[in-house]
């Protein structure tokens, strides 16, 4: 989009209320969806961000306000929940999804074989042109000449399942990357996406950020994964107390604004309290309401108490509670290999896990991490090698899986047995004490399963499974049902954790935080091992991959029987070059950056100082636009002028 000019509002919600029961989720909401936006819908477990987007797509109408699109556009929604027809397999699910493309293409042939028979002087002939030209415009804009390459592109990126099964066949995982390509082949103006990366491994994540960076249409995502959001979205919306709130950027950007407006808020509140406390030393001194302006003092005063402070949410914790402490002895794999028949996962892996390890393990989906974790745990033993564990171990094993549950059995039955005491180790839990950490009142135990929702259904699962207590953590794609305060939440508790912890993930924000090392799987049967977080991984794989490039290279030059000296004498050239001295225009220009980079960041500060403003947001759309774009503007010329002003100065030396 070109700067100034505002893009065309595509679809969006106009003070939206929906409440299911007595329980409003969303209370008043407006939000837009411009052309080419792409907007990170966040929001605690509960907020209402997947009622949003139902409202949006029209599986749902609002209880008041209204829903307003763009004359003849074309939205796609990839829900939680599957609604292809498990009868097709994923060949047709694919067909059907690009078969308005099939048509238009058929129609262009059609057209063209028409125009070819029409006399060009009549007025059917240039109603044919016309519409041969409306026809190639829409298949350009969707991509529609190349349909077959797109769907081979989609069925490798998302490791899509054989074209000939069953939908009603596939697992959990591969019906969710189906329900994606689905989606993603029709090339709607606006992608309506819940959870788009859940059940995707890395690599297929950012093949999904790629492919949105150039796609021409606009998106509103649902995510917890926190590199796909600061990759792809251009702002983030937040709903928070049924209300949103709309900030620039992506989500690091969003912590930065999130931080300074609780700052403002927290600076707000202390402000009123004081307010409050003179007035109240004022009042009980016996002021009355004899004159207008002592009447008006006390009316300010019943205002103030009447405000209260700005609405907050309940905090809870993650509790583990740890039988005994952990050992020296922790887990170690000597020559360990496992597979099935003639298929080796992985073969000749030895690694030591010790106490205050946190051990990523990543790779493609149907890599073997799982395998491997059972492994390393002894619930599965190795075709080769040994695991040895260590004597004072007490694992602790958080999957994905939710558990089934019956809709009237009570939270306590369904945590405990009904106990309301339970044994870990040497330490007794008081279970409705232990659900409180968890925001679960004590008078809540009794309460039927059925009357939680679904953030509140995922932990309770998680309260259970953390109660059973552990040394070493075994956590199996543990961040898919949290929300991204949860998971915040949750690294800060690994962080701290005493023990040790083994982490399937494909979050890479939460492996980058919390890893000490990282296991890969998946590229040939030796597993890599790296030193340090996700980052690290991610350097490390680069490095390899450059040094196969090396090799390669290597080999063709031996094989060629040439050495080439050309690249080093261009490099003694260019060495010698940037050794000449500065002209007089470049010692002028030398001379004049200091200031003009003193300039350019007191401009920066101003616009830093506007942006910081509480009321900064609730400005003009195209304003704030403008601003922002002004910053990134200064910012971009103060780096260049540092890296002219770092150049200029190696070469005057």
């Amino acid at each position: 989009m070109r700067e100034g000019i505002v893009a065309r509002p595509l679809l969006s919600a106009e003070s939206v209320r929906k409440a299911y029961g007595a329980q409003e989720v969303l209370g008043g909401i407006s939000l837009t969806i411009h052309e080419g936006d792409r907007v990170g819908l966040i929001g605690r477990n509960g907020s209402g961000k997947s009622t949003l987007l139902r409202l949006l797509y029209g599986d749902e109408p609002p209880d008041a306000g209204k829903i307003v699109r763009a004359r003849g556009i074309r939205v796609g929604f990839l829900r939680q929940q599957c609604p292809l027809d498990p009868e097709w397999t994923v060949r047709q699910a694919l067909e059907a999804a690009v078969a308005d493309l099939r048509s238009l293409e058929e129609e262009y042939r059609d057209t063209l074989a028409s125009l070819a028979e029409t006399p060009g002087e009549c007025w059917a002939y240039q109603e044919l042109q016309q519409r041969a030209h409306e026809l190639e415009v829409q298949l350009s804009a969707r991509d529609g000449w190349r349909v077959e390459p797109l769907l081979k592109t989609f069925s490798t990126a998302l490791r899509l399942p054989d074209p000939e099964r069953k939908l009603g066949e596939l697992s959990g995982g591969e019906l969710r990357r189906v329900d994606l390509a689905v989606q993603l082949a029709g090339r709607p103006d606006v992608l309506l996406l819940d959870e788009p990366t859940n059940h995707i491994d890395t690599e297929s994540s950012a093949w999904i950020e790629s492919w949105l960076e150039s796609y021409s249409g606009a998106c509103v995502l649902v995510t917890h994964d926190r590199y796909f959001l600061d990759r792809v979205a251009s702002r983030i919306v937040e709903l928070e107390f049924g209300r949103t709130y709309s900030f620039p950027g992506g989500y690091s950007r969003f912590l930065e604004y999130k931080s300074a407006v609780e700052d403002t808020q927290l600076r707000s509140e202390a402000n009123r309290l004081a307010l409050i406390r003179r007035e109240l030393a004022w009042y009980r001194r016996g002021a009355k309401a004899r004159t207008t302006k002592q009447k008006a003092r006390i009316q300010r005063f019943e205002s103030l108490v009447e405000e209260g402070p700005p609405p907050a949410h309940k905090e809870y914790a993650f509790a583990i509670p740890e039988p005994e402490r952990l050992g020296k002895d922790v887990i170690e794999a000597r020559g360990v290999g496992h597979g099935w028949g003639d298929q080796w996962l992985f073969r000749h892996f030895s690694f030591r896990v010790e106490n205050g390890m946190r051990v990523g393990i990543v790779g493609a989906n149907g890599s073997g991490k799982t395998t491997l974790l059972r492994v390393l745990m002894g619930t599965e033993a190795p075709r080769e090698g040994e695991v040895l564990i260590g004597s004072s171990v007490r694992f602790l094993y958080v999957d994905q899986q939710l558990e089934e549950v019956d809709p009237a059995q009570p939270i306590l039955d369904f945590v405990s047995g009904g106990a309301k005491f339970f044994d870990v180790g040497a330490r007794r839990l008081h279970v409705p004490s232990y659900l409180e950490q968890f925001l679960f009142e004590r008078r809540s135990v009794d309460m039927p399963m059925g009357n939680l929702s679904g953030g509140e259904r995922a932990r309770i699962c998680l309260a259970k499974k953390l109660m059973r207590g552990g040394n070493l953590l075994v956590l199996d794609e543990p961040t898919n049902d949290l929300d991204l305060y949860a998971l915040r939440l949750l690294e800060e508790t690994l962080l701290s954790f005493e023990g040790a912890a083994l982490v399937v993930s494909h979050d890479r924000y939460f492996l980058n935080r919390v890893c000490t090392h990282i296991l890969s799987l998946g590229d040939s049967e030796t597993i890599g091992i790296v030193t340090g977080n996700y980052d690290d991984y991610l350097l490390w794989r680069e490095r390899r991959s450059s040094a196969v490039s090396v090799k390669d290279a290597s080999s063709r030059t031996a094989s060629s029987g040439r050495i080439v000296t050309r690249d080093s004498d261009e490099k003694k050239e260019s060495r010698e070059i940037g050794r000449k001295k500065l002209t007089w225009a470049e010692q002028r220009e030398l001379e004049q950056i200091p200031e003009l980079i003193e300039q350019r960041e007191r401009e920066l500060a101003d616009l830093e100082g506007i942006i910081g403003q509480e009321n900064f947001y609730a400005r003009d759309y195209r304003e704030i636009q403008e601003t922002l774009a002004q910053m990134d503007q200064l910012r971009e010329s103060i780096a260049h002028l540092y890296e002219r002003w770092t150049e200029l100065e190696a070469r005057r030396g």
